[in-house]
């Protein structure tokens, strides 16, 4: 039978500049003593070994990562021994499942194999090279600095100032510079995938692919390929079996006999956590030689369901960017998934389940997998599939184009297969996205449509989609569609509305990344700068000169440049005074502008608008996670605190919605139903004085359907309202929202007392008047829980009950507002 053993223990990673290193004694395949080795377990790149062993400090404290940038301009090498296991057949190879970057590979003093892609999987026979079976071998790979690899690229002249000269490397987009968060840049290297070795018989199974060919509600066809190499002999036996774990389909059929089909009866449909259930069914093939002996197995999942993008209205001629799952159209609700770890490739499995889980709490049902860092691992789109989350998933090319045509164009391609063979099954995936404004950075460069490169985008991604799958919709790039690639009338849209003004932008067609700039949560500000970077002696926070920042250098310089001109209407808020305001500040705007931007969104018209139809079919904000402790557009921090921002946009994402929309002439409230259900009830809207007197009130019964959303009450009955004294409420059954008709800074809020009180996990909170942003905070033995929800503004005589989740200590939690002195309470019982 095939056997796979991880190449995990006994590696040793050292530096080859480093005096006493034999580089030559080492390719050929020695184990010479010269010089410093760090004994590791792979995957595990430079850095991490190096930051384990005290030689470089944390780089993600102060400006740390400055004095760690040296890695980078290094070759490394990674030595390890192992012994061949026992062969059944011939056939043996290693598999490299990520290298980081520019690399080569020597065994027992041969050289087998030369890497050049840190998205890319590479395979090599090693049959002829692996020392006999129980004996030792040695495995080197030398890794080149890529700074070093970038100043050796030959840059043909009529690409030079067009495409970057790193990109002729095939790294991680983000490596290169300071955008995630590394100052100057934070070039990894290393081997951060498993190292497989593979022996097998005379056949073996590559891949299992399963392919719905036609779906109702009676009925399924599923093709499934069976992928395999070697002599291709041999006997399959198939068994398919359902959600519960029961055979559905079960038969025998010859290796060689090509793909066979599965009829699955009263099929049960994968559908986005939004709308329903996300059952998988499984498939599981063995290989049998002609003994009845096992010689390879594999099992895949999948799920069925079907993915159309509809870019026309049929009715009314308008452009669309609507995804239609199992033929029913859905809003897309979430955020753009960056790199879960920036000092290391390697996966953090704990870190992005964290992060699916605050995704999921969030109500979000989409990720978007963004082009400028590294795919995910299996297990993050194993959760997708079986959370119900949708992925729109972009191949690992970020903001401009790259080098075409030979010999890149093969490195293109083979990426792409293997990424491609490798998600296809999951029915998560629902659409091919050639990478992160391709077209859009070379628009916001030169001016103009690209001239070089088009065709990786058009024509080389689209055919191995095409190729590979076939089962779901591609695009060309995020943003692409309209006279220019970022466009909000057609395709999807990158919102730029800091910098730029875009015509007709308020309500897009689709808005695949939305935001603003904030800080993370205090606690989290606290734990990477030290107290006088946070909030240096004598600084000034207030806006004295047009365009400088106001907030202190530190924080600047931990943000991303030009990041102060991204920042949301703070202009609304009182100056802050010391960095806790300052944080409550650029958050509350950063949540605010979220708030309306998706409220607008999900109502689907701009504001006065009465066009039957929503022209807008998603909202995705960028981004969900931060990769190093950062000031920037993120909604949860590096930390895995959720931001301000987080709260508001999870208010703003719940299925059923009440909005308010003013105009300079009328305000009126929405019901938007974004469920898989009608909703029907009494929707009320009252005008109130902030000390809790009602002044007008109406209601309407309401029904709204699945996909709807409904101008339902107008308030000119209401008379003149008080700008800075009253406010309006708006319920439709345990759904609310409130509307302030002026910035908080000029409101007049009386003092508030607030009633807090604890029982297990839930903190009670009610008020005598109106509240202005209610903030839980929790005391440091609660670090690791969250908060369900958080800075609210709460009407007078309505008790909200927040619970505290994922604790497990007890500890205190603190409850303030605006216009209100905290209250302190034990939180028990964990």
């Amino acid at each position: 039978m095939r056997t796979d053993m991880l190449l995990r223990a006994g590696w040793e990673v050292g530096r080859l500049a480093q005096d006493g290193v034999d580089r030559e004694a080492l390719i050929d395949g020695g184990w010479p003593s010269g010089g410093e080795w760090f004994s590791a377990e792979a995957p595990v790149e430079v850095h991490d070994v190096l930051l384990d062993r005290g030689v470089i400090p944390d780089p993600t404290l102060s400006k740390n990562a400055a004095e760690c940038a040296w890695v980078g301009d290094e070759d490394w090498v990674y030595r390890c021994r192992f012994v061949t296991p026992e062969m059944v057949g011939e056939a043996a190879w290693l598999t490299f499942r990520g290298v980081d970057t520019v690399a080569d590979a020597y065994l027992n003093g041969t050289h087998i194999a030369s890497f050049g892609n840190l998205c890319r999987e590479y395979r090599v026979d090693v049959a002829k090279t692996l020392a006999p079976a129980g004996s030792q071998n040695v495995l080197v790979v030398v890794i080149e600095s890529p700074s070093r690899a970038v100043d050796e690229v030959e840059q043909p002249t009529e690409t030079v100032g067009r495409i970057n000269k790193e990109r002729y490397i095939r790294k991680g987009a983000g490596d290169w510079g300071s955008y995630l968060g590394a100052r100057p840049r934070f070039l990894t290297v290393g081997i951060h995938r498993e190292v497989v070795l593979s022996v097998a018989g005379p056949s073996w199974v590559d891949g299992v692919r399963a392919r719905t060919l036609s779906l109702d509600e009676s009925r399924a066809i599923v093709r499934i390929d069976v992928d395999s190499g070697g002599d291709r002999a041999g006997q399959l036996r198939w068994t398919v079996t359902g959600p519960d774990g029961e055979a559905l389909a079960e038969g025998n059929r010859a290796l060689g006999d090509g793909a066979f089909t599965v009829d699955i009866d009263r099929p049960q449909l994968w559908w986005p956590r939004s709308h329903g259930p996300s059952p998988v069914y499984a498939v599981d093939v063995q290989l049998l030689d002609e003994a009845g002996r096992t010689l390879d197995r594999a099992a895949t999942t999948f799920g069925l369901r079907t993915v159309e993008l509809q870019q026309r209205d049929q009715t009314t001629g308008e452009p669309l960017f609507r995804f239609l799952i199992n033929g029913e159209p859905i809003f897309l609700r979430g955020s753009c998934w960056a790199p879960v770890e920036g000092r290391t490739h390697c996966w953090s499995p704990d870190r992005a389940m964290r992060l699916l889980d605050l995704a999921e709490h969030a109500d979000m049902n989409t990720i978007r997998v963004w082009g400028g860092g590294l795919p995910p691992e299996d297990d993050f789109y194993d959760e997708c599939d079986r959370r119900g989350i949708l992925v729109w998933q972009d191949f690992m090319y970020d903001f401009g184009v790259y080098p075409t045509g030979e010999p890149y164009d093969e490195n293109h391609r083979e990426e792409a297969v293997g990424l491609v063979r490798r998600l296809r099954n999951h029915p998560s995936i629902f659409v091919w996205v050639g990478g992160n404004e391709g077209h859009m950075g070379w628009n916001f460069t030169f001016g103009d449509e690209p001239v070089l490169g088009r065709e990786l985008f058009e024509e080389l991604l689209r055919d191995v989609c095409a190729e590979y799958d076939g089962t779901r919709p591609y695009h060309a790039s995020s943003p692409f569609g309209g006279p220019v690639a970022n466009w909000p009338l057609e395709g999807d849209w990158h919102d730029y509305t800091t910098l730029t003004y875009s015509h007709r932008s308020s309500v897009p067609a689709f808005a695949s990344e939305t935001g603003r700039v904030s800080a993370p949560a205090m606690r989290s500000m606290r734990k990477f700068l030290a107290p006088e970077e946070l909030w240096p002696d004598g600084h000034d926070g207030s806006v004295r000169r047009p365009g400088e920042p106001a907030w202190p250098p530190m924080w600047g310089y931990r943000s991303v440049d030009g990041s102060w001109d991204k920042i949301g209407s703070i202009e609304d808020y009182c100056e802050p005074s010391d960095a806790a305001g300052f944080v409550r500040v650029l958050g509350t705007a950063h949540g605010e502008y979220l708030r309306r931007r998706v409220e607008r969104h999900r109502r689907g018209r701009p504001d006065g608008d009465r066009t039957a139809g929503r022209r807008c079919w998603g909202n995705l904000t960028w981004r969900l996670n931060d990769a190093w402790p950062i000031l920037y557009w993120s909604a949860i921090d590096y930390y895995l605190e959720p931001k301000i921002p987080y709260y508001f946009l999870r208010r703003a994402y719940a299925p059923v919605l009440v909005s308010f929309e003013e105009t300079p002439d009328e305000l009126a409230v929405w019901v938007t139903n974004d469920s898989a259900q009608t909703v029907t009830g009494v929707l009320r809207v009252t005008r109130r004085s902030f000390d809790g007197r009602v002044h007008a009130a109406a209601q309407h019964q309401v029904t709204v359907r699945s996909g709807e959303s409904q101008r339902i009450i107008e308030t000119a009955t209401f008379g003149p309202i008080p700008l800075r004294s009253e406010f309006l409420h708006a319920t439709f059954g345990e759904h609310e929202s409130i509307w302030l008709l002026n910035p908080e800074r000029y409101l007049h809020l009386p003092q508030a007392r607030l009633a807090v009180s604890t029982h297990d996990d839930l903190v009670s909170i009610s008020s005598d008047v109106f509240v202005r942003q209610v903030t839980i905070d929790r005391s440091a033995s609660l670090d690791r829980a969250i908060t369900e929800d958080n800075y609210f503004d709460l009407a007078p005589g309505v008790e909200r009950k927040v619970r505290i989740r994922n604790r497990d200590q007890t500890g205190e939690i603190s409850v303030s507002a605006l216009n209100a002195d905290p209250v302190t309470v034990p939180l028990r019982g964990a």
